[in-house]
C-alpha cells in the first residue's frame, strides 16, 4: 500500500529565499484512507504583506506567538518521512518545505506527486486545474481556499478520486524521484 503525505503551505510570498512559511497542513494517507492530519500556524518572523493577508485571511496577529518553523521542523520531517510528498503544484510546496528543513539541518529529497499534473492525465478536459475550480468540476465539497489544512484535504480528495480511477500503479506513473518512492513507499 502506498503511503502519501498530502501537503499545503501558506507563505509570506512566492520565493523561498526571501519568504517564509506561515501555515502548514498535512494529511497522511495510507492508500486512499486519511489516517492522520497535522496543522500549525507558523510565525514567519517577517510581516505578512497586504496581498497575502487578503488572499489567505492570515494576518500578523494570528501568527505572533505561534512556533517558528524551527520549532516544528523535526515533527514535520517525521510526518513526511517514508511517504510520497503530494501537493497541488508540488514544486512550490516542496521547495519551501525543503528550504525550511535545510535551515534546520534536515536533509529532504522525497518522492513527489503533483495533483495538478496527475489530474491533467487522469481527469482530462477540465475547464481549469486550479484547486478550487478542479474540486468544483469533480463534484467535491467546497472548502476554505488558501488555508493550509483545507487545501490539503481538497488535494487529498483529488488523490482519492485518481486512485479510484487508475489505481496505485496508475498514480505511481506520475511520481517524480521514483527511485526514492520505490525505496520509501513500496518497500515498506
Amino acid at each position: 500500500m502506498l503511503k502519501f503525505a498530502v501537503v499545503d503551505i501558506e507563505t509570506t510570498g512566492g520565493h523561498k529565499d526571501d519568504n517564509r512559511i506561515m501555515e502548514v497542513g498535512i494529511a497522511l494517507m495510507d492508500g486512499s484512507e486519511v489516517v492522520g492530519t497535522y496543522h500549525s500556524l507558523v510565525d514567519p518572523g517577517q510581516p505578512i504583506t497586504p496581498f497575502v493577508r487578503e488572499l489567505t485571511g492570515i494576518n500578523d496577529e494570528m501568527v505572533v506567538g505561534q512556533p517558528q518553523f524551527g520549532a516544528i521542523a523535526e515533527q514535520v520531517a517525521s510526518l513526511l518521512e517514508d511517504r510520497i510528498f503530494v501537493a497541488h503544484n508540488v514544486q512550490f510546496d516542496c521547495k519551501f518545505i525543503t528550504a525550511e528543513l535545510k535551515r534546520c539541518c534536515i536533509k529532504f529529497n522525497p518522492p513527489r506527486l503533483c495533483t495538478v499534473k496527475l489530474s491533467r492525465r487522469v481527469f482530462p478536459g477540465q475547464p481549469s486545474y486550479s484547486l478550487h475550480k478542479l474540486t468544483e468540476s469533480l463534484g467535491l465539497p467546497d472548502f476554505h481556499h488558501h488555508r493550509a489544512l483545507d487545501d490539503t484535504m481538497a488535494a487529498a480528495e483529488i488523490l482519492k478520486l485518481a486512485l479510484d480511477k487508475v489505481g496505485e500503479a496508475g498514480v505511481m506513473k506520475n511520481v517524480v524521484n521514483l527511485s526514492s518512492a520505490k525505496k520509501q513507499a513500496i518497500g515498506k
